[in-house]
Parts: structure tokens; C-alpha cells; sequence
């Protein structure tokens, strides 16, 4: 009975199988290649990785890389804590290099996770995945862009959280991403100001936008003066979150009712004050 069993699973078809593996983290999906002979090589044709630097290390990931084959669709690396110096983030930087030389054009989703390390800078090849629909940089990367930028065209979501990146970068970023329906934004450090008018005017089919604050008040994000309507209409905004912001002072208050006037088809908003959600308003 034990052995029809395992025949049957070496026998599913191989989508199904892929299945399998692409949820698993991809250094445990290769520990499967000593299941069988027949396993010994599914791994290295999966188009999903995803890999923990807290529970391997930088030498195990290059093993790994080294045997696979097929395209990547989508890449998530977990650094955290493992940046310990700047030799860490040298070896991080050949990695991204390596993975986005070998594989621009297939790559549509990408999650890099920093939390817990090193501020780096993040390597400008990743702004050369021209098929990116899905940017996810979350911890402590300073973001600058190439000087011959072109833009993502096919990205719909991008999410920047605890990142540094100047205003004028962000304006040229976003304005560069036409197809941008879903953005969430968490601005750990920038040095200048970026006026509620600015970054709407760079987001003409926004569908979901996410605005954090580091604290009490969005020290990057500024209101125009005395705000009573915005000049741009979002017609196609339909959830808001406003997440650690205060509505108490003046300013706060402005911001979301010039945000709600400019909004005729939002659905959604959810407010988020010193980690306590206060309300949550549904617009039939």
C-alpha cells in the first residue's frame, strides 16, 4: 500500500507537482531532489523562489542558484538581520546582479525584504525589469534611480515601505509607472517635501493607495496651502488607508477631506491612529 502510495505521488502531473513546490520555500523545495531520482531535478524548473537569509546563508543560496534551470517568474529574498557588514551587502548586491542579468525579461513579481539590516543601496538593475508588475522594497534601502530610466510600464502595484528616496526620485518614479493602480508607501527618511498635489498628479489611475507616517504626522508629505479641493479628480480610487497619521491638528483633517472630495467612487477608507484603527467607513 506504502508503495502505490509514493508511485502515485511520483506520478502526478507535473503542473500539480510544480504546484507543490512553489509553496514551499525554495531551499526546502530542493531538499526534495533526495526523495528519488525522479525528484532530483523538479525543483530547478519552478518559476517561483523564495528564499530566508535567517535561515541560510549566502553560500547555500549560491548552491542552489547554481543548479537551477528555467525561467524565474517570481523572486522574494528575505535579508533581515543578515547584513552584519559591508561584506554581506556586497555578496547581497552580486546576488540581485545575478538573478536580474540572467533573468530581465521573465520576471514579473519581485519582494526584496531588508527589515532588521543595513541601510544599502538598492542595486538600479532592478529598474531595469522592464515586466515587472509587482515591486515590493520593504527596509532600509536607499532608492535612486538610473539616469537613463524609461520607466515600468507594466507595473500595477509597487510598495516602498521604510525606504530612503528623494521626493523628486518618487515624482519620477511614479510618473513613470502609467499602468499604477495599487500603491503603498512608507517613507523612512527623505530630504526634501513632496506636496499632496505633486503625488496625486502621478497616480491618474490609482485604484488602491496606502499612505503611512513615521510617527504622529507625514513629515515628507505636505498639504498645499489652506486646501479646500484638490485640482485633480481621482475617478478611479476606491480604497484609502491612512495609516499612524494624525486627523487631530488641522492639517490632518484637510488632507483626508481633500483626499474624499477628489475621490467620487471611493469604496473604502480605513484610518489609523497611534496603532489603533478608529474607523473603518464603507461608501455604497
Amino acid at each position: 500500500m506504502y508503495k502505490a502510495e509514493r508511485m502515485s505521488l511520483d506520478r502526478l502531473p507535473e503542473p500539480v507537482l510544480e504546484t507543490i513546490l512553489c509553496c514551499l520555500l525554495t531551499e526546502d523545495a530542493a531538499r526534495t531532489s533526495i526523495l528519488s531520482r525522479e525528484w532530483r531535478y523538479k525543483w530547478t524548473t519552478i518559476p517561483n523562489l523564495e528564499f530566508n537569509l535567517i535561515d541560510m546563508d549566502m553560500h547555500d543560496l549560491h548552491q542552489v542558484l547554481l543548479r537551477r534551470q528555467g525561467p524565474i517568474h517570481e523572486l522574494t529574498l528575505s535579508v533581515g538581520s543578515y547584513w552584519r557588514d559591508d561584506y554581506s551587502l556586497f555578496e547581497f548586491n552580486q546576488i540581485i546582479l545575478l538573478l536580474l542579468r540572467n533573468h530581465t525579461d521573465t520576471i514579473k513579481k519581485l519582494r526584496l525584504d531588508a527589515w532588521g539590516g543595513l541601510w544599502n543601496e538598492l542595486p538600479i538593475s532592478v529598474f531595469a525589469l522592464h515586466h515587472l508588475t509587482d515591486l515590493s522594497l520593504c527596509g532600509p534601502f536607499v532608492i535612486d534611480l538610473p539616469s537613463m530610466f524609461n520607466g515600468l510600464g507594466s507595473l500595477g502595484r509597487l510598495e516602498l515601505s521604510y525606504v530612503e528616496i528623494s521626493t523628486q526620485t518618487l515624482r519620477r518614479l511614479l510618473s513613470n509607472c502609467p499602468s499604477l493602480t495599487s500603491l503603498s508607501l512608507y517613507i523612512g527618511y527623505s530630504d526634501d517635501k513632496c506636496t499632496i498635489n505633486d503625488l496625486l498628479k502621478c497616480l491618474p489611475v490609482i485604484e488602491h493607495l496606502t499612505i503611512s507616517s513615521d510617527g504622529c504626522k507625514c513629515e515628507w508629505l505636505v498639504l498645499d496651502s489652506d486646501p479646500q479641493e484638490l485640482p485633480i479628480s481621482l475617478i478611479h480610487l476606491k480604497v484609502l488607508r491612512l495609516e499612524r497619521m494624525s486627523f487631530v491638528e488641522d492639517s490632518g483633517s484637510a488632507f483626508l477631506l481633500a483626499l474624499i472630495k477628489c475621490s467620487p467612487n471611493l469604496e473604502r477608507i480605513y484610518l489609523e491612529v497611534n496603532d489603533t484603527t478608529i474607523s473603518c467607513i464603507l461608501f455604497v
